[in-house]
């Protein structure tokens, strides 16, 4: 029985999906699915998405998308990242779409489709400075020339990604986009039309409202969270998950004696501690040894002693807390929240992105539809 979970709420998803439709004119929404929702269940959160007819779901990498397709989902999905030539078939055999950031990738692609005798349906990704994914802006003509020679491609998308939306100085963004613009116009003065057109990430939705053009591609915003917190308070995002726990042991520990590994916690007093069966094979980060607090009974209790593998540990001197009280990690318990900024803040240059989906597949996740 699973005495650690990560309860997932279906209702602050579905509220963060209105907030998001509200921020961009109601456009269709490739909602980023990929790294497991970003720690939420990808299988779970992509048929919430789906009841709520979300366009597109985004991914990372095709063995995402294999599971969603192989779960049943028959909708269109997106796989971001440059996928390898060999991977061809499975775009094919599954129905799913490409991002191509690569001449190399389309031309292995479109021998593949055309030995199979199959159209395969991708998005051209234009890198517009942020030097990751998409190819230059001066070879997009030459790719769609290529594209409109070859009966085997059909590119329905042209993309880009902002690297700053979330910053306040939108001199790069604005950047990126008189590019991007520059190419989309090139591309439409030629002949060449797409039905999706996107580039907004969950911080551009919110600062950058040019960037939303004919769909718009949310991540984290889906569960309630943004890059900082002011952001999501201003779109009224409800966090969607809550990491909880129970206390499995409590025991006493005199003046002198040490908590965990490598002594880096040691009694200055007579203590009584609890033992939380939660550790970093858990995704709970070791780097928040002695630093974090969690919430038992609506209260606040600190770490002490090094995270285990398994395990951390709590003081609760002084407490009437005891075998079994429910622990949250992450999440509200009466009056009292740990979020998700908190968490990263007490880490060395971590996001609240991290934070999430980092929580391990031995956590189990539980959808609810009560809010949490």
């Amino acid at each position: 029985m699973a005495i650690t979970i990560a309860e997932i709420s279906a209702k602050a998803i579905n509220h963060n999906l209105q907030m998001i439709r509200n921020q961009s004119n109601n456009v269709p929404i490739l909602a980023m699915v990929k790294a497991d929702a970003y720690g939420h269940n990808m299988l779970k959160v992509s048929r919430l998405l789906r009841k709520k007819n979300v366009e597109y779901l985004g991914v990372a990498l095709i063995h995402e998308g294999l599971k969603i397709r192989q779960a049943g989902d028959n909708g269109k999905i997106l796989v971001m990242v440059s996928p390898e030539p060999s991977d061809a078939d499975y775009f094919i055999d599954f129905n799913i779409e490409t991002a191509f950031s690569s001449f190399e990738i389309l031309k292995a692609f479109a021998k593949r489709a055309e030995e199979r005798d199959v159209t395969i349906y991708g998005h051209l990704y234009i890198d517009t400075g942020m030097h990751r994914d998409g190819i230059p802006p001066e070879e997009a003509m030459i790719f769609m020339d290529f594209v409109k020679d070859n009966p085997y491609i059909k590119i329905v998308g042209l993309m880009t990604h902002l690297a700053t939306a979330d910053m306040p100085e939108i001199d790069f963004a604005d950047k990126q986009l008189e590019c991007f613009e520059k190419v989309r116009i090139e591309l439409e003065n030629a002949g060449y039309n797409f039905k999706y057109i996107h580039a907004a990430n969950s911080s551009a939705i919110l600062n950058y409202k040019k960037s939303h053009y004919s769909m718009v591609r949310p991540g984290i915003s889906i569960y309630g969270y943004m890059p900082k917190v002011e952001m999501a308070k201003q779109m009224n995002l409800m966090p969607s998950l809550k990491w909880k726990s129970k206390i499995m042991l409590v025991k006493n520990v005199s003046v002198g004696g040490c908590i965990s590994y490598g002594m880096s916690f040691i009694a200055s007093k007579f203590m009584k501690i609890a033992v939380v069966p939660v550790g970093y094979a858990d995704g709970l980060p070791k780097g928040l040894t002695n630093k974090f607090e969690c919430l038992v009974n609506g209260k606040r209790f600190k770490s002490v002693g090094s995270i285990c593998m398994d395990e951390f540990m709590i003081d609760i001197t002084d407490s009437d807390v005891k075998q079994g009280d429910e622990v949250v990690i992450l999440g509200k318990q009466g009056d009292e929240e740990v979020t998700v900024y908190e968490l990263a803040g007490l880490l060395t240059n971590s996001i609240p992105y991290e934070i999430t989906s980092k929580i391990s597949r031995r956590v189990k996740r539980i959808v609810t539809e009560k809010e949490k």
